[in-house]
């Protein structure tokens, strides 16, 4: 094929390949070639990047930078090198930040958390792998495709979904695992009274919101259902309590005051009729 050259279109007429490069340095087989619209960029004869007729660049390898701190961006005016929308890829610490306009909005920390309105965790507890910070705003909104029941959110452990959380029409229900065929042992509750005489329900105010005054327990003293109670007493952690847990309990010891109002109402009964 001829070699062309024209002071208006350049140089034209040979393609080269990633073995022999048209365009080479002092190494014969690292260079530039050509094919149907295509760029090819070539070192030790292999093609490692392609530019196609789309205008995308293509990588047959990993990309590496030079600075510990490189962005990648979309650029549309402003000042050369502002930020409009991308990655920062920091080395130096570990994370990949996401940017819009020049602001970060969210980062990869090296330990695989997704931070999203934050720099750093907030969650030293569960150190939960995602973490949101909203400001004023709700942190998560979950929607569907439509107003019947459906299953927003599901919680999972190596035994399968353990509960989950579904809307209905104007309703939201938050759901745990109760089929019975999960279930041995089974027996009724015959105490339901003396374990509810020994709750000790308050009321109070939080600490932190001295204004408000608000029914419930203390965790540590809630000894009759003590699944319900998460923590130790002056523990490392805050003690947390799940009141629903509680049902069970208060169901038998109503049934049991219920049986026994009944028996006194069949006695008085009796008596009246006398």
């Amino acid at each position: 094929m001829a070699l062309n050259i024209n002071g208006t279109t350049g140089i034209s007429g040979l393609d080269g390949s990633a073995s022999a490069p048209i365009f080479t340095g002092t190494d014969s087989n690292t260079g530039i070639s050509f094919g149907s619209d295509i760029v090819n960029i070539n070192t030790g004869g292999i093609t490692r990047a392609t530019i196609d007729s789309n205008g995308q660049l293509n990588l047959t390898n990993d990309m590496k930078w030079a600075s510990d701190n490189p962005f990648v961006y979309t650029y549309n005016g402003g000042s050369d090198g502002q930020v409009r929308s991308g990655l920062q890829f920091d080395g130096t610490n570990q994370l990949i930040a996401f940017y819009t306009g020049t602001n970060e909005r969210a980062r990869v920390i090296s330990d695989g958390k997704f931070l999203f309105g934050t720099t750093s965790t907030f969650d030293t507890v569960s150190a939960a792998k995602v973490q949101i910070s909203a400001g004023g705003a709700a942190g998560l909104a979950v929607t569907g495709s439509s107003t019947g029941g459906q299953s927003r959110v599901s919680f999972f452990n190596p035994n399968g979904r353990v509960g989950f959380i579904n809307t209905s029409g104007n309703s939201t229900g938050y759901n745990t695992s109760s089929d019975y065929r999960l279930k041995e042992n089974a027996v009724a509750i015959s105490d339901g009274i003396t374990r509810l005489k020994t709750l000790k329900p308050y009321r109070f105010n939080w600490k932190s919101d001295a204004s408000t005054t608000v029914d419930g327990f203390f965790a540590h003293e809630v000894t009759a259902v003590p699944e319900a109670v998460t923590g130790e007493k002056d523990g490392e952690e805050i003690q947390a309590i799940d009141q629903s847990k509680l049902v069970p309990l208060l169901t038998a010891a109503l049934q049991e005051a219920v049986s026994k109002i009944e028996t006194l109402e069949t006695k008085v009964a009796a008596l009246e009729a006398a």
